[in-house]
């Protein structure tokens, strides 16, 4: 069950490290990225089995990230979550229609999301 790498993508090193300790103590592997590249270099080294991605980061922002990974063969069914301060409905459609799974406003609570990448990791199994 655990021990499934998880991407984590956030320019706020706060975030970073609390959604890292979080996730590894629940027993998960965590990668981070602090920005859009760093997001994408990341994902095509490691194959995480969920991404948790903010919108608004330097270089390449959240939307931009899914539509690539959707596009890259060996990444296009990893299960996407965005994590984001962007709580207006137009970025919640626009994020859930460029391929995101699951969209979570912040400030979030830390169980839900635990409990969401657990439900996907489920479900992309169950794909399998």
């Amino acid at each position: 069950m655990a021990g499934e790498r998880i991407l984590i993508a956030d320019d706020d090193p706060i975030i970073l490290s609390f959604l890292s300790a979080l996730l590894k103590d629940k027993g998960y592997q965590v990668i981070t990225a602090e920005d859009g590249e760093r997001t994408l270099q990341a994902a095509l080294i490691y194959h995480p089995e969920v991404i948790v991605t903010d919108l608004v980061m330097p270089y390449m922002d959240g939307f931009e990230i899914i539509r690539t990974i959707r596009r890259e063969n060996k990444l296009k069914d990893t299960p996407i979550i965005i994590l984001s301060m962007k709580d207006k409905e137009d970025d919640i459609v626009k994020g859930l229609e460029e391929g995101a799974d699951d969209y979570i406003v912040k400030p979030f609570n830390a169980l839900e999301l635990v409990t969401r990448i657990k439900k996907l990791l489920e479900r992309s199994k169950r794909k399998k």
